[in-house]
């Protein structure tokens, strides 16, 4: 699954030119950390949660797609089960559905997934 996920970050700046890829790694970088750095105190179950209805919320627009077999999609097929049960608590639920929207809304700010 690691390795799954470590491919599926990387094969989307594939077709990029070697400057234009380190630029946009480095700037997903910033992004990044500044996104982790507000999770630091939240449960690991809600930020999986979140990060689900994320991507859930990006296939959905069809922003991302999923092809069948890619390493972003056996990479979701095996997480999925390993926090599932983390819908079935409301309390937990509604605080991810939460922190989703200020993840989308945080990364819309800094262009991106709009």
């Amino acid at each position: 699954m690691r390795t799954d996920l470590h491919f599926a970050c990387l094969e989307l700046l594939d077709d990029l030119i070697p400057r234009k890829k380190h630029a946009l790694l480095r700037r997903i970088e910033l992004i990044g950390k500044g996104v982790i750095a507000n999770w630091g105190e939240r449960p690991a179950l809600t930020v999986m949660l979140a990060l689900w209805y994320f991507l859930k919320d990006l296939t959905d627009r069809e922003v991302l797609i999923l092809w069948e077999g890619s390493a972003m999609e056996r990479a979701t097929s095996k997480l999925l089960p390993m926090f599932e049960h983390g819908f079935d608590e409301q309390k937990r639920d509604t605080a991810a559905q939460e922190q989703f929207r200020q993840l989308l809304a945080h990364l819309q700010d800094e262009r991106l997934y709009c």
